[in-house]
């Protein structure tokens, strides 16, 4: 074995030792992302995702699919490891690896506009607050094709986030409640597990 010092970046994520914690940070990462899709005209947004766009399987003409599929996994990699902020956005969006159309497209550009504004962003992690907190939610019935909701929670330690997730429920609930019951029953098995 050999002591390289404090780690510096791992995976892809830099971290920074900061007063009071650390800082991870996947900036470098995003950058390059934004390059290898620059072709894409990407503006700066201030949201990762706009609601009133409905997106649906059904498309004209199916537009780079493989390209769309690699922009995906490249933004999974970003939501799984520092970005929280756009688990919903890659959630919704990778339904639709098989036929992505412009509008497809379009709200892709998005995901990555949001990111170009809030390159900088990151994961801080301090000793305080040292219980765990979580937090869940749901949506009832997002998609009109099947009537599913959305589930989505986050746990918090030391004031960062260590696990998120932004799912379409595999089951239909009846209700606003039921769809929360739901939600509330994987967050607690991602708390246990």
């Amino acid at each position: 074995m050999k002591d390289l010092n404090e780690v510096d970046t791992i995976l892809g994520i830099k971290i920074i030792k900061q007063n009071n914690g650390y800082v991870l940070s996947q900036s470098h990462y995003i950058k390059k992302l934004l390059e290898k899709f620059a072709h894409l005209g990407i503006k700066e947004a201030n949201s990762p995702f706009d609601s009133s766009i409905k997106l649906s399987d059904q498309c004209d003409r199916v537009v780079a699919q493989l390209e769309y599929a690699s922009a995906i996994g490249s933004l999974m990699y970003a939501m799984h490891c520092t970005r929280p902020d756009i688990a919903f956005a890659v959630g919704k969006l990778s339904r639709y690896t098989s036929r992505p159309g412009k509008e497809h497209w379009k709200a892709i550009t998005r995901v990555l506009g949001y990111l170009k504004s809030t390159i900088d962003y990151g994961l801080v992690y301090s000793k305080y607050p040292s219980a765990l907190d979580g937090y869940s939610d749901a949506s009832w019935i997002t998609s009109a094709n099947d009537n599913k909701s959305i589930t989505g929670w986050i746990f918090v330690l030391g004031g960062g986030a260590i696990s998120w997730a932004s799912k379409k429920q595999t089951i239909i609930a009846h209700s606003t409640m039921e769809a929360e019951f739901i939600t509330l029953t994987a967050a607690g098995k991602e708390k246990n597990g």
